[in-house]
């Protein structure tokens, strides 16, 4: 679940203030993909691949690079180099068999053209810890197209289509420019390398921004963070193949990741949550960049017990209530964030994204557990739906009341805080 810190941006301000080249054919003959050939020969280009970025040898990589296609070629050495880049304490490329159905519709049609047969895409998952930040391993899909061309195998091309796994394209170093990788002892920063000294600003706001969340959260969790503000809006926009007309309305996301490419494995255990930055946020204020970043560590916090079956205004509430806790937002700035809206019943998740003031409303019923129940309550509230689907079940069980007793107090808590 890809929890998006989207359009509460407007009400969240009223709070604040209160107020390629041409390329030749090329001929193929039949070629033997039996599992032991041809499949045997891409898992050790896969493996020269692993060998290549652990040792940072860009020659070594570009050996099984298709050196035909002068665009590609320069992409190939920015991936490279930018993986390069990243403080991997382990990594390796690992060949998934998938049905090659599953696979073929991923495959871009000009490629298809000019290899014909010899041609097809590959499911490759990246396992990697990144030193300093993963206690376990992290699964992220890669899916190159390959090809028999010069009398071997070769990386030819990269995959295409909304439907590709979560995370395809969407991982720092898959920027089309160079990168920069800042740290300090808990987090991790993926810049743009001609963006450097906005990003040392911004590592030093997630610094704060971490120990807020930690306050709240010492445990349960790793701890450390690793989020990627590039510029390149392709990498942001990946996580929102199939609603692009959010994309403008969201200012960052913390993706959960696993053991196992989720969409290619049945049961993958978590790992670990990455925090992605809308590149067209990072012009914003301090202050609204500090409130992002605090909200989305919150969700890497409780990364480790969200499930499907946690209701999205628990989700999203519980990291504005962290992102607020030390805030004093006046009356004022709460009846404008929340206007005319109808405080009734708790937001389904079908409803959430829908109404940008959900953030608010949502926050405002986790900070009222917080504050009528205590903070220990509204966690284990939160963690309870490890186990429970039903928003009576898990207040019965830790509040000691029903929903409906829960909304009463809500909208009664509301009212108040409006004045």
């Amino acid at each position: 679940m890809v929890l998006a810190l989207g359009g509460a941006a407007a009400a969240a301000l009223a709070l604040r203030g209160g107020g390629g080249g041409e390329t030749d054919l090329v001929s193929s003959t039949w070629v033997d993909m039996r599992s032991g050939v041809g499949g045997k020969a891409i898992e050790e280009l896969l493996a020269r691949h692993t060998e290549a970025v652990k040792k940072k040898d860009l020659n070594a990589w570009m050996a099984d690079v298709d050196q035909s296609d002068a665009a590609f070629v320069k992409r190939q050495k920015q991936l490279f180099e930018n993986l390069a880049k990243m403080p991997f304490a382990d990594i390796s490329f690992d060949r998934t068999r998938l049905p090659a159905r599953q696979l073929a519709k991923f495959l871009p049609t000009q490629l298809f053209d000019r290899y014909h047969a010899a041609v097809h895409v590959e499911a490759v998952t990246i396992r990697h810890r990144v030193e300093g930040v993963d206690s376990k391993t992290v699964a992220t899909p890669w899916m190159p197209v390959v090809a028999w061309t010069n009398g071997k195998w070769l990386v030819v091309g990269d995959a295409a289509g909304k439907d590709m796994p979560l995370g395809a394209n969407g991982q720092p170093w898959d920027s089309t420019g160079p990168v920069a990788v800042l740290r300090n002892d808990r987090i991790i920063a993926v810049v743009s390398a001609d963006d450097a000294q906005r990003g040392r600003n911004l590592l030093q706001m997630a610094e704060t921004s971490l120990k807020e969340v930690i306050e709240v959260r010492p445990s349960g969790w790793d701890g450390k963070v690793l989020f990627t503000a590039v510029q390149d809006k392709r990498i942001f926009d990946t996580y929102f193949a199939e609603s692009q007309e959010r994309v403008a309305q969201v200012a960052a996301i913390a993706v959960p990741f696993y053991n196992q490419v989720g969409d290619w494995a049945g049961s993958p255990a978590y790992s670990s949550t990455r925090v992605v930055f809308n590149p067209t946020q990072l012009t914003a204020q301090t202050e609204e960049l500090a409130h992002d970043l605090t909200h989305e560590f919150a969700h890497a916090a409780m990364g480790p017990v969200t499930t499907a079956r946690t209701p999205r205004w628990v989700v999203e509430g519980f990291a504005e209530y962290v992102a607020y806790r030390k805030d004093k937002v006046p009356a004022a700035g709460i009846r404008q964030a929340l206007g005319n809206l109808v405080i009734s019943t708790l937001p389904t998740d079908d409803q959430f994204y829908a109404e940008p003031r959900n953030y608010i409303a949502s926050w405002l019923a986790n900070r009222m557990i917080a504050e009528k129940y205590g903070q220990a309550k509204l966690i284990a509230f939160y963690e309870a739906f490890q186990n429970v689907s039903e928003v009576e079940s898990a207040a019965r069980e830790v509040l000691g009341i029903g929903v409906s007793t829960l909304e009463q107090q809500w909208r009664d808590y509301v009212a108040q805080q409006r004045g």
